[in-house]
């Protein structure tokens, strides 16, 4: 009996080629949906697949959508978007490429092959280059051996559908690159334009723009002036984030102005926007090295280069005709300058002059009217004040004048100004006597603890803009609450309770005026006590007016006038001996 060949190696074949016939057909559909991949580039960081995928939704089922992360988790700006249809991706690239996602435009483009991507432009697409081989290297390798499969298998059957199907869809693919190359090819070969949107006077800057804006809320918001040519929200080169400013360009100059003068009205989700006429590249670039200029210059807080404004240097051209009183003044002011500027409180006012060798006579009114006429012609004077001694005051009850003032203006140009056409001239007073004019020296805590008392007085007053009912209702409690404490006391000799929370120490000047005050109040008692041993008779006896004992201050000056007299008689009295020379 023969032996019949085994078929198993016979359907093992068949088996295999079935097998290898299912992967090509299937690497067929993978080809033939790859041509319906977009990419997707410029994604705002707010971008998720969700949102993607209902965004793209609206022109045709979507299979699949992938956002590129980096290995911190955080976005590229960069996607994909899988179609069921080729014509539904064509269609969705034609309505979504250039258009705002999520307040950002974005583009739009099919998804090509590893070498065809490489070719198309190496310097602008390198680092996409880099993402799509790091994200999807199965897939473009994939796509890659598919068609090469796909080549050979159709050059051995000899199929022409798939071979033709093929061809058009590289020469769709290649129309679509050459779009791209003619696109980006322009740029280059035209010569450099130079905007003339700031020389129009068009165009309008505008800050404190929400982080939220689009631009479209820009133009609608900035429609309301006049037609548009664009309106653009600034974005950051790194981050991609908007930088809170915009640029809006009008078609008609007037409309810009109107914008300009919106003022605090023009807000846009909440925000007040300011606007700026729009400065050239140069301007800018001026501006910004005198901000750096500025930033590497020294500080000089304290305005201690004013301090030499105005000094008279002996032997100088200024010093001519000077009395010598008035140089020890000025020597003697200068001294005191320096030793009060030792303490870092203490600087020099920009806009407060001091003004010595007044006349005694003079008043406030004088000062005035003298500053009003030796000072710019728009100046503001805030105060004019001569100082006077309370001490010591005249018949009227005025303070005799200290013979020095001051003089506050609201810019430091007129206070300059004012100084120089008074120091030192001699046709204000007289000759010898000339006005002394420095910028006064001020204490900076002086002056906040004065701002701060005003503000307070203005929110308490009712008449004030300011007024706030709140913080008096606050004072008054305050002040019931400390008077409570001061008295609130258990038993007769324990004293003030201490109460946990937040309490000053007691300043010296007020343990001492408490100790003043037991002294006095010692005094009254023993008085009290020693007035209630008297009896009824002796109490009259005190309050009955006792005859003041009379002074006779002129017999005491003729007294004295009476023993000079004598005293004189006595010498008068007295031989005068006449001198002789030695050789008489």
């Amino acid at each position: 009996m023969g032996r019949h060949p085994p078929k198993k190696p016979q359907n093992v074949e068949v088996s295999t080629k079935d097998k290898l016939k299912q992967i090509k057909k299937e690497r067929k559909l993978k080809l033939k949906e790859k041509r319906a991949r977009l990419v997707i580039r410029n994604l705002p960081f707010e971008a998720t697949e969700e949102n993607l995928k209902e965004h793209f939704a609206q022109f045709g089922e979507v299979q699949e959508v992938k956002v590129l992360k980096k290995e911190d988790g955080k976005l590229v700006g960069c996607g994909f978007v899988q179609f069921k249809l080729v014509q539904k991706a064509a269609k969705a690239r034609h309505h979504l490429n250039g258009k705002p996602f999520l307040g950002r435009e974005i583009e739009v483009d099919f998804a090509l092959a590893k070498n065809k991507y490489k070719t198309e432009d190496k310097k602008e697409i390198k680092e996409e280059d880099e993402v799509k081989v790091k994200e999807e290297p199965v897939d473009v390798d994939e796509s890659q051996e598919v068609a090469e499969e796909v080549k050979s298998e159709d050059e051995a059957e000899g199929i022409g559908s798939d071979s033709e199907q093929k061809k058009t869809d590289s020469e769709d693919n290649e129309g679509v690159s050459d779009e791209e190359e003619e696109e980006q090819e322009p740029p280059v070969k035209k010569p450099k334009f130079e905007s003339n949107d700031v020389t129009e006077g068009k165009t309008i800057f505008i800050k404190n723009v929400p982080f939220t804006a689009t631009n479209d809320d820009i133009k609608q918001c900035m429609s309301q002036f006049g037609p548009l040519y664009y309106a653009l929200i600034c974005v950051d080169k790194y981050t991609e984030h908007s930088k809170g400013t915009a640029f809006v360009k009008f078609r008609n100059a007037e409309d810009a102005q109107k914008a300009l003068e919106a003022g605090t009205e023009l807000t846009l989700l909440g925000n007040v926007l300011d606007c700026h006429r729009a400065l050239g590249r140069d301007e800018v670039r001026k501006k910004a090295e005198t901000k750096k200029e500025e930033k590497t210059a020294p500080k000089d807080s304290r305005n201690l280069y004013l301090v030499k404004e105005g000094v008279i240097l002996a032997g100088g051209k200024a010093a001519e005709g000077v009395s010598a009183s008035d140089m020890a003044k000025r020597l003697q002011l200068e001294q005191y300058k320096t030793q009060m500027l030792r303490n870092l409180n203490m600087f020099v006012s920009r806009e407060r002059l001091v003004i010595h060798n007044l006349p005694p006579s003079w008043d406030d009114k004088k000062l005035h009217i003298l500053v009003k006429n030796n000072s710019p012609k728009n100046s503001v004077i805030r105060e004019a004040r001569i100082m006077r001694d309370l001490k010591n005051v005249d018949a009227d009850g005025v303070g005799r004048s200290k013979e020095f003032g001051f003089v506050t203006f609201n810019r430091h140009e007129d206070a300059l100004a004012t100084l120089r056409a008074l120091n030192n001239n001699p046709n204000i007073f007289s000759a010898h006597k000339r006005p002394i004019v420095a910028f006064s020296i001020e204490n900076r805590a002086m002056i906040k603890a004065k701002q701060k008392r005003l503000e307070k007085s203005r929110l308490k007053n009712p008449k004030c803009k300011e007024f706030n009912p709140k913080v008096v209702k606050e004072d008054q409690e305050r002040k019931q609450k400390r008077l409570n404490e001061t008295h609130d006391t258990e038993g007769e000799f324990v004293g003030v309770t201490a109460k946990p929370g937040k309490q000053k120490m007691r300043s010296r000047y007020n343990l001492k005026t408490q100790a003043r005050l037991h002294l006095e109040n010692l005094k009254k008692e023993k008085k009290k006590a020693k007035f209630s041993k008297k009896t009824l008779k002796e109490r009259k006896q005190d309050f009955t007016k006792q005859p003041k004992q009379k002074i006779n201050k002129k017999k005491e000056n003729d007294n004295f006038s009476k023993l000079v007299a004598d005293y004189k008689k006595k010498l008068l009295a007295l031989p005068v001996q006449k001198k002789t020379k030695w050789y008489e």
